[in-house]
């Protein structure tokens, strides 16, 4: 069966790396989809590739991946490789007439964010990038409620995450590689989710510390954002301190919506001296929901609404209040223009 747009339903996959993020996190929502196969997986030893091609029963398993992306069995192309890949084979994937979804962080600078967002603009296919928490269904009633004006007009947003640094951090903690650390890595998500619910940034200023050792990035971060009509932000995240937390807080004019633990599931919103529980049921698998969008954009014609275009806006906060303290580490050029970022 084929949709309007040429793509096969189910749209057959090939999957670029075969790493923790497949093994954990969208494979297992790959494998639960009925419109979506993996068709292919490559990884740069094709060891891991056929590895995973064995457990998961995938048909082709290699390390060619411009084979992968130039099939004509293949409609479809997720970028699953370290960051420091993103912008070459998004390029190839799109000249190839691929739509691409590719993992966060977009790339390791605005520079490459921009060459990608261009390079599937003339091939004319879409451009998703893998913020998936913009699809849990938490983030989804949150977003429901402040267009329903249900706390008045945000006025400030806070989120504080922090865990214990991993003792194996892997090429996480190496910029040439990640393009950051660990608030590159994982803390993005919470800046993603504040531009996509209250809007693009318009300004940002960040303080850095970075300790002293083999690596060379972020370990505690603090920044201060204004987004879309002056709504003043701030994120503040650790790695190298006790405990762990994750809270995401948006105050407004008649109300404020509290996730005490943004990942739980649930969160409080307060209107008029009257506190509300909602407990939304986290989804089965991690990448659930944004499989089921991309689905929806590729088969059904639904607009895209994890674009490039929306992920670049964190690139930008990333670069100007992040990347900037490593800049040297990155072998690209880092972008300390002025907000807003237009494209």
């Amino acid at each position: 069966m084929h949709d309007r747009n040429g793509l096969s339903e189910p749209i057959r996959w090939g999957v670029i790396g075969c790493g923790d993020v497949l093994e954990r996190k969208s494979g297992p929502s790959f494998g639960q989809s009925e419109r979506s196969r993996i068709q292919a997986v490559v990884s740069s030893d094709g060891e891991s590739a056929a590895r995973y091609a064995k457990v998961h029963d995938v048909s082709v398993a290699t390390d060619d991946a411009e084979q992968v992306m130039t099939d004509p069995e293949i409609d479809a192309v997720y970028i699953a490789s370290p960051p420091d890949t993103h912008e070459e084979f998004t390029v190839a994937a799109a000249e190839a007439g691929k739509p691409v979804l590719v993992e966060k962080p977009m790339g390791r600078s605005v520079t490459e964010g921009r060459g990608m967002i261009n390079a599937c603009d003339r091939a004319g296919v879409e451009l998703f990038v893998a913020y998936y928490r913009r699809f849990h269904p938490h983030v989804e009633e949150i977003r429901s409620l402040l267009a329903e004006g249900r706390i008045g007009e945000p006025v400030s947003a806070s989120v504080n995450y922090a865990h214990p640094r991993p003792n194996d951090s892997g090429w996480r903690e190496m910029p040439e590689i990640s393009g950051g650390g660990w608030f590159v890595d994982a803390t993005s998500h919470r800046v993603d989710l504040l531009c996509h619910l209250l809007g693009a940034p318009t300004e940002a200023t960040g303080v850095v510390r970075c300790d002293a050792g083999d690596s060379h990035t972020e370990t505690a971060v603090s920044l201060s954002l204004a987004v879309a009509d002056g709504v003043c932000c701030t994120v503040t995240s650790d790695f190298v301190g006790a405990g762990s937390t994750d809270r995401f807080v948006i105050r407004g004019t008649a109300g404020s919506i509290v996730a005490e633990t943004l990942d739980s599931g649930d969160f409080t919103y307060e209107v008029a001296g009257e506190s509300r529980s909602v407990a939304c049921n986290q989804p089965e698998t991690t990448h659930g929901g944004l499989l089921d969008h991309v689905e929806a954009v590729l088969l059904d014609g639904e607009t895209n609404r994890s674009t490039g275009r929306d992920a670049i806006q964190t690139e930008a906060i990333l670069d100007k209040c992040v990347r900037s303290v490593y800049a040297d580490a990155i072998p690209t050029t880092v972008w300390d223009g002025s907000f807003p970022l237009t494209e």
